[in-house]
């Protein structure tokens, strides 16, 4: 049967590496002709097996069978295999214009369209998901934070469907079920996930999606957690803003977007009269311009000296207060406290409900979340979003609480040995931590850290110093010096490890590498 809208007949699907083919096999069951291409000509192993060729290893041209239709979709490589016939070109936000492929499309003069829009006229249209509510949440850093939040305190009114970069799970009464381990957060892969939960039987009121890069424009809320610090996609030809805002014009009528007061104005530009602004304050940058927001999130200390969120509202006059548990670092959580509230407010989830969420969060898997292992002292903040900033705001906060004189937690009889495990697992990460920022920062702290562990294959050259750089006046230590003890690591898991494996009980492990958790 046709689809409502999308129109097309015949559709070159662009990059299987993020997505290609699980769209394709979406736009084949409405009988739409699509073909999936290989831009980057490096097919995975399991697209290859897939493909029933394992064989095939020079970008050869194959086929899969969709096992709903039983069509072949084709999969190619091969450039002269997009012609004009097709009359779209779905493509990645972040595909670069020299793209070979990119390019061949724009010489045939064929139009073309994001994966995102695509997949959004695929949800709009699906009447499993146009019954119920559907939240998609985007941004640069605290998405993951966000939709656990959101998802526990809605969790208590609706059942809940919630996919992260963690997993997909299904929330209920404040308790969760895993569904499916991690799953790419690319927006290609949405309507399978949507597929599987319904497939398995779970029956959602509402759904909440992690998105990378943007909406897709069918939401019914979507909340950007942080918009800066902004960074090029596309080849450097656009930035990460435009990327994630541009769909919010596009968003289907009714919408609601939930934005921190600092971007603010930024969606302005994109939003219509049709649509919802709902902002939070997770600064108090909007306090102190005496500007009304939805939500302010304040973590301040109650009269135990405990730390507690204050949460208030100069628009609709409401405040609450919620004790905040230990084990984690709670500042770095006020976005993500404060986007959750300003959503489950607008969803009518009652005060209670939310301040009990809020008090016994413990903070995320790779969030700045602390906890002891063999008798370590360990802070895992190895995520997807990790930044160099993020990274220092967590060796920062370890050295602080537990190195500082001045720190409760300081205990001078204890000598704590600190082990730094930085870098990228690049078999999980599209976009990496830049290695010369990295460099900065371990010479930067070089005096605060004992053990070095270096992950991936960018750092490796850093642990190449000649043992020979490091003979000279022991007095004049230089910045080679933490470089020519390091160790090299091939993923975080591995990191993880060895940093265990070197350190005594009483020791700090700080993990910051850029993973896909």
């Amino acid at each position: 049967m046709p689809h409502p809208e999308i129109p097309w007949e015949k559709i070159a699907v662009f990059d299987v590496n993020h997505g290609g083919l699980s769209i394709a096999k979406q736009l084949e069951k409405y009988g739409i002709l699509a073909v999936a291409f290989d831009v980057y000509k490096k097919m995975p192993a399991d697209i290859m097996k897939a493909a029933g060729d394992e064989s095939v290893t020079d970008s050869e041209t194959d086929s899969e069978t969709d096992s709903e239709t039983g069509t072949k979709i084709k999969i190619t490589a091969n450039e002269d295999d997009l012609t004009d016939d097709f009359e779209l070109v779905c493509l990645p936000v972040h595909l670069s214009p020299e793209n070979s492929f990119y390019k061949k499309a724009e010489e045939l003069g064929l139009p073309t369209m994001t994966h995102h829009e695509i997949v959004g006229r695929l949800l709009r249209s699906d009447p499993r998901i146009a019954d119920r509510y559907l939240v998609e949440i985007t941004g640069v850093r605290g998405k993951t934070s966000t939709a656990v939040l959101l998802a526990q305190m809605l969790s208590y009114k609706n059942r809940v469907l919630l996919h992260t970069s963690e997993g997909m799970t299904f929330w209920d009464n404040g308790r969760f079920e895993r569904i499916e381990p991690g799953i790419s957060i690319t927006p290609a892969y949405v309507p399978d996930l949507a597929d599987l939960a319904f497939e398995r039987k779970y029956m959602p009121n509402t759904l909440i999606f992690e998105i990378s890069l943007g909406f897709t424009g069918a939401q019914d809320i979507g909340i950007l957690t942080e918009a800066h610090p902004d960074y090029m996609i596309a080849g450097g030809t656009m930035n990460s803003t435009d990327a994630k805002t541009k769909m919010i014009s596009r968003s289907k009528e009714g919408s609601a977007f939930v934005v921190s007061y600092h971007d603010s104005e930024i969606i302005q530009n994109y939003i219509r009269e049709d649509q919802e602004l709902i902002i939070f304050d997770d600064s108090g940058e909007a306090v102190e311009e005496n500007t009304p927001t939805d939500v302010y999130v304040n973590i301040t200390t109650g009269t135990d000296e405990e730390p507690v969120a204050d949460i208030e509202s100069s628009r609709t006059g409401i405040f609450f207060r919620a004790p905040l548990s230990s084990g984690y670092n709670v500042n770095s959580y006020k976005t993500a406290m404060a986007a959750a509230v300003a959503a489950a407010l607008e969803l009518d989830i009652p005060e209670q409900q939310i301040t009990e969420v809020i008090s016994e969060f413990k903070g995320v898997k790779g969030r700045m979340r602390e906890y002891e292992e063999k008798g370590r002292l360990i802070m895992d903040n190895s995520n997807s979003g990790l930044t160099i900033e993020t990274a220092e705001t967590a060796l920062k906060y370890m050295l602080e609480k537990y190195t500082d004189k001045k720190s409760p937690e300081y205990d001078s009889t204890v000598s704590k040995r600190v082990t730094l495990v930085i870098g990228e697992d690049e078999k999980t990460v599209c976009e990496g931590i830049e290695p010369h920022d990295i460099e900065e920062l371990i010479v930067d702290y070089r005096d605060d850290i004992q053990n070095l562990i270096l992950v991936g294959e960018r750092m490796k050259p850093f642990t190449k110093v000649k043992a020979s750089d490091c003979e000279d006046d022991p007095l004049e230590k230089t910045e080679d010096d933490i470089f020519c003890k390091s160790i090299y690591a091939d993923s975080f898991e591995d990191g993880l490890e060895k940093a265990i494996e070197i350190t005594d009980e009483g020791d700090i492990i700080v993990a910051a590498v850029k993973c896909f958790r």
